[in-house]
């Protein structure tokens, strides 16, 4: 009965790490469409209003993103995702302000989508 009752609550938790890995896998990759729509939005939105709401779900986007990033883990790929997210939150800022061309955000754009797209490969 307790051997029973022992595998029963192992395969209960190791479902849960499961799904808790699936569930995080679904935020990133929610968080990277939600990135693109907002991106795509600050290349065509005329309104200030649709302007500043782009913007700032863009940062909010690439700051999750940053902060999901498991450095001790991810090693190098980590590193370079924090410097490509950095890239294009600079990219997102200076297109906002007048500072830069819509190359540079076409080019953030490729960037994410990319990486979008690979992420999207590693959790089917």
């Amino acid at each position: 009965m307790n051997i029973s009752l022992a595998r029963q609550h192992y395969r209960m938790t190791k479902e849960n790490n499961v799904s808790n890995e699936d569930k995080n896998a679904f935020a990133i990759k929610l968080a990277m469409e939600q990135l693109l729509k907002a991106m795509h939005g600050l290349m065509s939105s005329v309104s200030i209003e649709d302007k500043e709401q782009n913007f700032e779900i863009a940062l909010t986007r690439i700051y999750l993103l940053q902060k999901c990033l498991d450095f001790e883990a991810g090693g190098d790929l980590a590193k370079n995702l924090f410097r490509v997210y950095e890239r294009v939150r600079q990219d997102i800022i200076k297109s906002c302000i007048g500072d830069t061309d819509a190359i540079s955000l076409e080019n953030a754009i490729s960037y994410i989508t990319l990486i979008y797209e690979g992420w999207s490969e590693i959790t089917k």
